[in-house]
């Protein structure tokens, strides 16, 4: 009997441990699955943003050229007129005085502001 219990005890382990283990397996695959739905969902997420990114760039540049147009097209075309020319300098007349010329103060007559000579 006892060769039976000790030939038992050695077969017992080793036929489990020649069984399929699926669960490991299923631990794997689950393990896969929710990285790959992570990173399909960092990629729809950044695929989003350069779209948004793109779009918001786009919607900026077709912005800034329709307000350019529109100055434009409100701009004055007369132009700047041209610099007018220095007109010429006017003659020197001179008067024909005929009077000699004289002090207007005479010398004999000079008073002090306080009324003394």
């Amino acid at each position: 009997m006892r060769p039976w219990i000790i030939f038992s005890i050695l077969i017992l382990p080793w036929l489990a441990g020649c069984g399929e283990d699926n669960r490991n397996k299923l631990a794997v695959q689950a393990v896969i699955e929710e990285e790959v739905a992570l990173r399909v969902k960092n990629y729809r997420q950044t695929r989003m943003l350069r779209c948004y990114e793109k779009a918001l760039e786009e919607a900026s540049y077709l912005a800034d050229s329709i307000l350019i147009l529109e100055a434009r097209l409100e701009r004055d075309t007369l132009g700047k007129p041209p610099k007018p020319e220095k007109p010429e300098r006017p003659e020197i007349k001179t008067l024909l005085d005929s009077t000699p010329i004289r002090p207007l103060l005479e010398k004999g007559t000079r008073k002090d502001s306080l009324g003394k000579k």
